[in-house]
């Protein structure tokens, strides 16, 4: 039978039901290696009376280990969580699993949301604004993280969503590698947000020894301090090295001569961030770890670009591994271990 001819209700009846691995609502196990991150956790947990908490950092920096270890410390029964994954760019299907996503905390969270998805017409204002007064009816002290929001496509309404959003009653965590493009400046300035960001999320010394020493590995001292050195507290670089040295005769000497040319963080690094990104964008990372500090002038001088100023100012607000060398934000260099991989991949791909 042709949809045109039924009812509204029939045809909402017809929309196929957005099935999801119950895995999206659950925070991820906590790894054995877990280094507790007290002071970190302290911080979220002060953001409950700010209208919205962002966590936003590279790839590896452990956001989502951090908000998982949160939500298990948090009172039972009182964090809904969400994983975005590159199919919640569709903003029906982004709606359904944050409404889904509550019901652990609030059976039945979201009616009148979920009957107007099912709708003909997508209106995400008026959904948005529909969570936000469910929101005012749950249990006090409730939090929702939405990890990996950066795959999402919302963001007009999420804004309208968290400036409504009943801060004294359940707290909103959007995780992602990079800012979302909403009014922080505003919030910011009026005391409403709490963030966390990549300076925040690196592995102090102590941190850097402890993780080490949970995936087995022991070095002295000054091996540490070099590796933290190496590093800059990246925990997944951290993990990597760690990798190469359980399995070497001599770790001592692994630690001293680590070389990134033969180490599985730049596969990871490669297949995690750099194939992701646009073809110019990659090209342009690659050309530039030539570089030991990166300007709009340098970068157009070694990538005859015209617009390195633009690309070198995507590539910031993307946090794609910049470390920002003054407060204008117009001199940065790449983090050591990245420089490496970069520099790797580009004598793989483009050969002298």
């Amino acid at each position: 039978m042709d949809s045109a001819g039924l009812s509204p209700a029939a045809q909402d009846d017809m929309r196929p039901r957005m099935r999801f691995a119950q895995a999206k609502f659950r925070p991820q196990a906590l790894p054995i290696t877990l280094v507790t991150r007290s002071a970190l956790q302290n911080r979220l947990t002060a953001g409950a009376s700010r209208r919205l908490t962002i966590v936003t950092g590279t790839a590896g920096t452990g956001k989502s280990v951090l908000l998982s270890s949160w939500a298990a410390a948090r009172a039972p029964g009182r964090t809904a969580w969400l994983s975005c994954d590159p199919a919640d760019a569709d903003p029906r299907r982004f709606w359904t699993g944050l409404i889904e996503a509550f019901q652990p905390v609030a059976p039945g969270f979201g009616a009148d949301g979920a009957g107007l998805l099912r709708g003909p017409a997508l209106r995400s204002a008026d959904i948005a604004a529909s969570i936000a007064r469910d929101a005012r009816e749950l249990p006090a002290g409730s939090a929702i993280v939405v990890d990996d929001f950066h795959y999402a496509t919302v963001t007009a309404e999420l804004a309208d969503l968290a400036q409504c959003w009943p801060a004294r009653t359940a707290q909103l965590v959007l995780s992602s590698r990079f800012d979302p493009p909403l009014p922080l400046h505003r919030l910011r300035m009026t005391g409403e947000l709490c963030e966390l960001r990549d300076r925040d999320l690196v592995l102090s010394l102590d941190e850097s020894r402890d993780l080490l020493a949970n995936l087995g590995v022991r070095v002295s001292p000054a091996e540490l301090a070099l590796l933290h050195q190496c590093t800059e507290g990246w925990a997944a670089a951290l993990q990597m090295a760690a990798l190469s040295l359980r399995s070497a005769r001599d770790p001592a000497l692994a630690a001293r001569s680590l070389d990134i040319h033969s180490h599985p963080i730049a596969e990871s690094f490669i297949s995690e961030v750099l194939d992701q990104q646009p073809p110019e964008v990659a090209r342009f990372m690659l050309d530039t770890s030539a570089l030991e500090e990166l300007t709009a002038h340098a970068c157009a001088a070694v990538t005859g670009r015209q617009d390195a100023a633009v690309l070198l100012h995507s590539i910031d607000a993307a946090s794609l591994f910049l470390v920002a060398l003054d407060e204008e934000r117009t001199t940065f260099r790449y983090q050591p271990l990245v420089r490496q991989a970069l520099r790797a991949q580009r004598h793989a791909s483009f050969p002298a």
